[in-house]
């Protein structure tokens, strides 16, 4: 599937204009222009951007990795359990954020 300058950004998430950088810079692998506008492939549903030589690694629509679920058992509660007649709860889940 192809796609214009345009559309190339907004898969990207960045401007037109830096679009229209990487392309005279010849960074968008199998990128041609058809007349006066680029004709731009996908792969994988965005464009195939090479990397630069300088300055720190692009991050174009960068997928977010899935928040930590964490499951805590508290060994200290599990021992008052054993002297007590109602248990307290031993486990604790916490979901999202950092670890």
């Amino acid at each position: 599937m192809f796609v214009g300058s345009a559309q190339a950004a907004q898969l990207m998430g960045i401007s037109v204009r830096r679009i229209c950088q990487l392309l005279k810079g010849g960074r968008i692998q199998g990128a041609f222009k058809a007349g006066r506008s680029w004709i731009i492939p996908l792969v994988d549903g965005m464009p195939k951007v090479s990397e630069g030589t300088r300055g720190p690694k692009a991050r174009w629509r960068r997928k977010r990795p899935a928040p930590v679920t964490i499951i805590h058992v508290n060994q200290q509660t599990i021992r008052q359990n054993q002297k007590q007649e109602k248990p307290a709860p031993v486990i604790s889940v916490k979901r999202g954020g950092s670890c």
